[in-house]
């Protein structure tokens, strides 16, 4: 299993954390948070922001079932998403291997980004600092050292993979 990049988009379409490996098998390598990767941040929330509105308008009213995305394949990789009661989007881009990756987005979450963002008092519960700031038009990331060495130690086995 290859992970090649983990993104977090905030409620505002804000690409509030973005970690891209560049070396397979060397989980050192790569950019954090990198300014280059504002149009792929853009491109990849619209592309699953317009699946999911597709396959929502696609289930029947009435349903209980919800139609949700939650991997999309493409030429060369796949791509896994995780949406949270509150708007967070957790997503990973991987290689074809046929993993669950729900559970490690779900770990991500419960388990990492919530102990050391949403518990933590110094951290912004909203990333958008004004209105200005509310369709992606964010500027500010995830910068907390804990949860950036938690989440690597907890990714750094599958990337070495």
């Amino acid at each position: 299993m290859t992970i090649y990049s983990f993104w977090i988009f905030d409620k505002h379409c804000n690409c509030i954390y973005d970690r891209e490996w560049t070396l397979l098998g060397n989980p050192k390598s790569g950019t954090t948070n990198s300014k280059q990767n504002d149009d792929i941040a853009k491109l990849l929330y619209g592309t699953i922001f317009s699946l999911r509105s597709i396959s929502g308008k696609l289930t029947a009213s009435g349903s209980e079932s919800a139609n949700e995305i939650r991997s999309i394949s493409t030429g060369k990789f796949r791509v896994h998403t995780y949406c949270t009661a509150t708007g967070l989007w957790f997503i990973l881009l991987t290689d074809f291997k046929p993993i669950n990756y729900d559970k490690i987005l779900k770990h991500i979450y419960a388990d990492i980004y919530v102990k050391y963002i949403s518990c933590n008092y110094l951290s912004p519960y909203d990333f958008a600092e004004n209105e200005s700031e509310m369709r992606g038009q964010g500027v500010r990331k995830i910068s907390n050292k804990n949860f950036m060495g938690n989440l690597e130690r907890y990714l750094e086995t599958w990337i070495s993979a």
